[in-house]
This record gives structure tokens, sequence and C-alpha cells, in this order.
């Protein structure tokens, strides 16, 4: 989940912003729509969107500058783990103490240790994911980030390659896997992401951009791909979500950067706001959900039995509480905590390697 508000010469990059946006939007609402017996499977692509622009990202921030590796890990430490921490333990608190609520998601203590220190590990539902469901995609970031920290020991002309090669090989041996969990995140296809993001940061970063109508198409044809799954069997991952909802991914974070460039992309700082929230949002929906079914039961209300016009109305409740929910915990913790943290941090690279730019995230 990619975290970092994304500039290049001090100009924020909107269209990145509003694909985040769209994101974490598209993912609240996929888990929403289970209250009512809804299934938008497309929805769920908006985790795949996530790492794609995280590749991007990645790249971008640190393209042209000399940054440590223990500098990188360091600020994505800062900015990823001490809200992940928070709502890992609320929801297992909640878990703990609502075991009807949470049917089966209660944690061991190993388990929820596993959890907070990224490693992966096989739930008793069979499925590789930590105690807060949705942390199971920062396993997958924080595997990245290590994995592009160390890139940043070669030069840069060598780190493409590098990562190309590293995730590539990773990825193959995917066939020749046994049943680890931890094999499951280190040998996913779905690296293929991050790495996508990454190419498409180099061409960016060239200042290429796609021909005028040439942009709308790529984007036409990314939303196209997502909303087949409507028709065609669901990705269960691997290669076969990789392709179905990774490409179309690509193709709409490369048409969106196109478009802005051409400049054809009108501004919303609305969307650019819940943007700078995607991660809070993204992390808090499934909390706040949760809430909302213990009070519709409460009040003896069943959503999936209620009138459609019933249902919508709920539906608009529950949507505008994990809206609100998130971009309350942006702003009142993640970002004055990680502000803080940063200014905290900068203490330790009071000198920097020549040519250095410090790393904005």
């Amino acid at each position: 989940m990619s975290d970092a508000r994304l500039s290049v010469s001090g100009a924020i990059i909107y269209s990145v912003q509003y694909l985040r946006a769209f994101a974490a939007t598209a993912v609240a609402v996929y888990h929403i729509g289970f209250i009512f017996g809804w299934e938008w499977r497309p929805l769920a692509a908006g985790v795949d969107l996530f790492f794609v622009v995280s590749g991007f990202i990645m790249w971008s921030v640190t393209a042209g500058k000399s940054v440590r590796p223990a500098e990188f890990l360091a600020h994505r430490i800062i900015k990823i783990v001490p809200l992940y921490w928070l709502f890992t333990i609320i929801f297992v608190v909640g878990a703990t103490l609502s075991p009807g609520q949470f049917d089966g998601a209660s944690s061991t203590v190993s388990e929820v240790t596993k959890s907070l220190l990224f490693i992966p590990y096989s739930a008793r539902n069979g499925a590789v994911e930590p105690a807060l469901a949705v942390g199971w995609t920062l396993n997958f970031e924080m595997f990245f980030y290590l994995m592009f920290a160390l890139g940043l020991l070669l030069k840069e002309r060598h780190r493409l390659a590098y990562l190309t090669v590293t995730l590539g090989s990773l990825m193959l041996a995917r066939f020749f896997s046994s049943e680890v969990a931890a094999f499951k995140v280190i040998a996913s296809p779905l690296l293929s992401e991050f790495l996508a993001g990454v190419f498409i940061a180099v061409w960016y970063l060239s200042g290429k951009a796609l021909p005028k109508a040439m942009d709308t198409l790529f984007i036409a044809l990314g939303v196209a791909g997502i909303a087949l799954s409507f028709w065609v069997e669901p990705p269960e991952g691997g290669f076969r979500r990789a392709l179905m909802w990774g490409l179309p991914a690509a193709l709409l974070l490369i048409g969106a950067l196109s478009y802005e460039r051409n400049g054809t992309q009108r501004k919303f700082e609305l969307l650019r706001h819940i943007g700078d929230a995607s991660y809070a949002i993204y992390l808090s929906h499934l909390i706040t959900i949760a809430f909302c079914e213990y009070i519709f039961d409460k009040t003896g209300l069943e959503p999936g039995n209620e009138p459609l016009s019933q249902q919508l109305s709920l539906f608009a409740a529950v949507f505008v509480a994990c809206m609100a929910v998130g971009m309350a915990c942006y702003h009142a913790l993640d970002k004055p905590s990680h502000q803080w943290m940063k200014q905290w941090l900068r203490r330790y690279w009071t000198q920097p390697t020549a040519n250095a730019i410090p790393l904005r995230s």
C-alpha cells in the first residue's frame, strides 16, 4: 500500500493521488458489499492497483538521489508500522472481547506476533494472512521494500536490472516451492505488479507520455480489463491474478499519468485528500464495517433482507462511516505522528552523503 504523496520537482502528481483514492475506496466498497450479500469482485483489484502504484512511487522518490538503504527502510517503517500495529491491536482486542462478532477471527499470541513483524503464516482458514486480514498486502509491501532497499546499494543504472532479475527469479522459483507460507509471499507472481510500477516510473521520468486520445484508451482498457472479472471466474492469486488485475492496473496508471501530462486533467482537491488518507482508510475500514454490523445486529436490522431502498441507505451510511473514520485517523493520528517521527529520524541523517537529496515520504 503505497503511502507517499509523490511529487516531482515540487509538483504533486494528481493522477497518482486519484488512483490511490480510487483503490482505497474500491476495496472498502468491496468489503461493505459483503454485509448485503453483494460480491463486486472487480473492486478487489484496488489492491493490485496499490501494488503497481507502490512500485512507481518507490522508484520515483529515489531516482536521481543518493539514498542509503537504512534511510529508505527507516522512512518506510515509520510510515507503515505505527498505524498497522495500532489497528491490528484494536482488531485483536475486538475479536477477543466479541468472539461472536469476529467469528473465527481470534488469533494466538504467536500469530499476533508474526502479524506485527510481517512474518507470513497460514491462518486457521488456510489463508496466508495476518490477524488484521487486509494486512496480507503489507507482507508483500515490506518484502518489496526490503528487495528495493538492497538495490540502493548499487549504482542507479544497475538497479532496474537487479530488481527485474531478482523478482523474476523469485517468481519462477514458485514452480519449485513448498507450501511454506513465507514462500507464497516472496515467490508470488504478484511481485510482478510492483515491478510493473517500477518500469512505468522509468518510462514516466524520461519525460514521455502517450499521445492524446491514447491516454483515454489506456484508461478505458484498464477499467474494462478489471471489469471482466464480473463474468470471468475471479482470480485466486498467482499469475492469473497478476494478468487479470495487475495488467489492467498498469494500463490505468500509464493512461492516468499521460492524461495529466497532456494537460487534460482537472484537479479535484477532495480526491487528493482521499489519496493522502488512503492508507488509513484501507487499514481502518474493516473495523468500521464490523462496528456497523454490530450496530445493525443490536438494532435488529438485517441488511441483506431489507428492501433495496433501505439497503442503499444503509450502504451509504456504512460507506460514509468508513471514509470519515479513515480521514479522521489520517489527520489525527497518521499525519502528525509521521511528521514527528520524520523530524526525530532526521537527527540520524544530519550529515548526508555527497549529492544526497532528502527522501520524501
